[in-house]
């Protein structure tokens, strides 16, 4: 039978813990309460500087190459998973604001191919908004934006297929991926593309894309970088309060092997409560 803590610390009632469980459910308020102070900072004004990962210069470069070789750049938001609103792609729509801008700004041809029809929508009027941003309306191509199927298979038969056509130069591919990643970076490869990818969440696609990409952005990386390019005050802030909270988990877990080292029984209780 599981054994319950058995105390009264003011009006909380403590005996409803599960022991050893009591530290951590602490800890979590203690976190919450993190994210919310930097929520409310951000929202006052405060910023926070994050530090420019080299991926997003080689994306530039790649653009540049793009235009050294007179070939366009293709971008994918990845294959089918949730709607607009699903929090791999919401980690891609930045990264395509950029690049779209990028590309605008020197007249590189950039094909946006769309693997869920829901997103399409999303997708055209971020390339179409980037255009206008960057000074240049009529770069934007409404062929550009091309929606090639819903199955994961069919839309990377379709991104191979254009790979080649195109002779596309810059193969940027973020978002949400299964194991047709494979085909799409092989055919990359095959044509000669610099690839850059990202993904952010765990799955057994990191792997190929860290073997497949010439530059990757993997779980957190793109979270940060997705922030970073919003240039939203809350959403750096986000990534602020995680680099704390990290902060003091790495201070707990010296304190703790340092107790546990010294046999220190009283402050070793409190920490696995």
């Amino acid at each position: 039978m599981i054994n319950s803590v058995k105390m009264y610390v003011g009006w909380v009632d403590l005996e409803m813990f599960v022991e050893g469980r009591g530290t951590l459910f602490f800890f979590m308020i203690f976190f919450f309460a993190v994210y919310y102070a930097i929520a409310m900072l951000a929202k006052q004004g405060r910023k926070w500087d994050l530090r420019r990962l080299p991926q997003l210069d080689a994306i530039v470069e790649g653009i540049g190459r793009a235009v050294e070789l007179g070939r366009p750049v293709h971008f994918s938001a990845g294959v089918a998973q949730g709607g607009p609103g699903d929090p791999d792609r919401l980690h891609a729509y930045p990264m395509l604001r950029y690049i779209a801008r990028e590309c605008a700004q020197r007249d590189c041809r950039l094909i946006t191919t769309v693997g869920r029809s829901e997103v399409y929508a999303v997708l055209d009027q971020i390339v179409k908004e980037a255009a206008i941003t960057a000074g240049k309306p009529e770069w934007y191509r409404a062929e550009d934006v091309r929606y090639l199927g819903d199955d994961q298979f069919v839309y990377v038969g379709g991104v191979m297929g254009l790979l080649q056509r195109e002779k596309v130069a810059t193969n940027l591919l973020f978002g949400y991926w299964r194991g047709a990643l494979i085909n799409a970076l092989e055919a990359g490869r095959l044509s000669g593309c610099l690839q850059i990818g990202g993904i952010g969440r765990f799955s057994g696609e990191l792997g190929i894309m860290a073997l497949g990409c010439d530059y990757w952005l993997v779980l957190e990386e793109l979270i940060a970088a997705s922030a970073f390019l919003s240039e939203d005050p809350e959403q750096i802030g986000t990534i602020a309060a995680q680099d704390y909270i990290k902060y003091v988990i790495i201070a707990i877990s010296i304190i703790g092997a340092l107790v546990f080292t010294a046999g220190i029984e009283s402050l070793y209780k409190i920490l696995i409560w």
